[in-house]
């Protein structure tokens, strides 16, 4: 009786330490620790990174004449800015090969000017940017009608493979396979048959891709990330309250809740979680 009564101690007291070590946010199996890189800024969105300057620009709601303002932190540094000369910042994107930083308002979209930590307008839309996204191209979305346009030949039209189907939000993979977000929630559309098919449920907030140009997605829930040659969604955190994702060039997390921008670094904590993964038809 005593050996049976020793064993469920010791039973208990391996389950309370496996479960001290492993709360908190699993990624690939691994504990990790937030780091608070910004906190008081509220729903921040849209988080996009320059690798170059390893910078990370994003918006947030203001209780200005703004609304929404756009911002960025120096992830060397921890820098913390305002950018001035946009009206409404909503949207967030970055051309690694030529180093160039868009930023949308409600009155079109902007380029960020390193020197003088500014945005200045471009004279190619006037439309209230929701979305910005660059694969080869910039793309973005407006407000409030979820149409998607692209540029081409320093004019925006809209993405022909859409047509008139809504765009929310949109990203693109390395195989140019378009991946966008409606109240109806995830699809695709295939560039190698020319078909949109359904991916899933997915109440999607945000699209952005590593620096190796794979695409993630947040949700209010988590964050997941579209293995395409595996032809798998995979959720790679569960979290409460994300508002946008961004990965860093050595492969760390960052993420937006209701109020931070959070770094998520890993630990050595061994954590098996149960896999998250839905197949869809690349």
């Amino acid at each position: 009786m005593k050996l049976l009564i020793l064993l469920a101690v010791l039973t208990l007291a391996q389950s309370r330490y496996t479960e001290d070590k492993c709360s908190g946010i699993i990624v690939h199996n691994f504990k990790h620790e937030k780091e608070v890189l910004k906190s008081e800024v509220t729903s921040p969105y849209q988080l996009a990174i320059d690798y170059d300057t390893n910078t990370v620009f994003f918006s947030y709601s203001s209780e200005g004449e703004n609304v929404f303002e756009s911002a960025f932190i120096n992830l060397k540094t921890n820098e913390f800015g305002n950018i001035p000369g946009i009206s409404g910042g909503f949207a967030n994107a970055v051309d690694s090969k030529k180093n160039i930083v868009y930023l949308g308002g409600r009155d079109g979209i902007y380029k960020y000017n390193y020197e003088s930590k500014k945005a200045e307008h471009l004279d190619t839309t006037n439309d209230n940017i929701w979305q910005l996204f660059y694969k080869d191209a910039l793309y973005y979305s407006r407000y409030p009608d979820e149409t998607a346009f692209v540029l081409k030949n320093n004019k925006f039209e809209k993405v022909p493979e859409l047509g008139n189907t809504r765009a929310f939000l949109i990203g693109l993979d390395n195989y140019r396979n378009i991946y966008f977000s409606n109240s109806s929630g995830l699809f695709f559309y295939k560039m190698a048959n020319g078909l949109i098919d359904y991916v899933g449920d997915f109440n999607v907030n945000g699209f952005t891709s590593d620096i190796n140009g794979n695409l993630f997605f947040s949700t209010p829930d988590g964050i997941f990330f579209i293995n395409v040659d595996k032809k798998e969604v995979e959720r790679i955190a569960e979290i409460d309250s994300v508002y946008g994702v961004a990965i860093e060039a050595d492969g760390n997390i960052l993420y937006a809740s209701y109020d931070s921008i959070i770094r998520l670094k890993a630990t050595k904590n061994l954590c098996p979680v149960e896999d998250y993964k839905i197949s869809f038809a690349v």
